[in-house]
């Protein structure tokens, strides 16, 4: 046995506060790709949501230029609509399409399975789709707020001491990263930057893109997983599509290219 001393390992509060500040990361990240609505601006714009976006950023070693430009773009509710539609649509099908399955060549069977393995990773959790503004389980901010509940919950039980549902939660993210967001979410960020320079589309996109990449960059590094590739051609449309659902009963909704987000406000 070498009397060499061991490397000493980073202690569980760290660990802890690492994984609260990816949650809150994450969460911001979600929070600029919603549906604009004033609510929304009002919240990205307060000050304490940028001092905390900082700080959490300084504790991940990430750059924080691109989180002060992304706030500082949010400027109206006018200019944040007008790019969102431009880039993102009211259809499934837009220019920067913000759905897994659009990005993966697959027949129709295997989409209808891509959709329920991500809908199995939610309600593992006791989480599930909803609220008036439900997305499919594939939508980019769907899959961003669940990264964050799971590195909240992660937090949590570190600080806890609780060793089995820290490393429970860890296994999720890794596991949810590798099957499903670290494969598309690389061409879904990289088609937005060239959609927003062709096309010269205004706003704070290409901050919120840098921002969003460099969290994802820095995830997968922590739980050794591998980033898919920058570039994806969009799946082909098929009359298929029509007879796809996500959900059962009067919950179904269609998942074909004509098929438009919720849009009923806010209580």
């Amino acid at each position: 046995m070498s009397d060499r001393p061991s490397t000493p390992t980073r202690s569980e509060p760290t660990d802890a506060l690492a994984a609260r500040a990816r949650a809150k990361l994450a969460r911001l990240v979600a929070e600029c790709f919603v549906e604009p609505s004033p609510a929304a601006l009002q919240r990205l714009k307060q000050s304490a949501v940028r001092a905390e976006a900082l700080e959490a950023a300084a504790a991940l070693n990430l750059p924080t230029k691109p989180i002060r430009s992304a706030l500082d773009a949010f400027r109206s509710i006018a200019d944040w609509i007008d790019w969102h539609n431009r880039l993102f649509g009211h259809t499934v099908r837009a220019a920067c399409p913000p759905y897994e399955i659009e990005y993966l060549h697959a027949e129709v069977f295997q989409q209808s399975q891509t959709l329920a393995d991500i809908a199995g990773f939610y309600a593992a959790f006791g989480f599930a789709v909803g609220g008036p503004f439900a997305e499919r389980p594939d939508h980019f901010v769907t899959q961003w707020e669940y990264l964050s509940a799971l590195a909240m919950k992660e937090s949590i039980a570190g600080e806890a001491g609780n060793a089995e549902g820290r490393a429970c939660c860890r296994e999720a993210q890794a596991a949810f990263l590798a099957e499903h967001a670290a494969r598309w979410m690389p061409a879904f960020f990289e088609r937005i930057q060239r959609t927003a320079s062709s096309e010269e589309v205004s706003g704070p996109c290409t901050a919120i893109v840098d921002f969003a990449d460099s969290l994802l960059q820095r995830w997968c590094d922590e739980f050794d997983v591998r980033l898919g590739p920058r570039w994806i051609e969009l799946r082909p449309v098929t009359d298929d599509d029509e007879q796809i659902t996500c959900g059962g009963g009067a919950a179904s909704v269609e998942l074909g290219p004509t098929m438009a987000a919720a849009m009923a406000e806010r209580d």
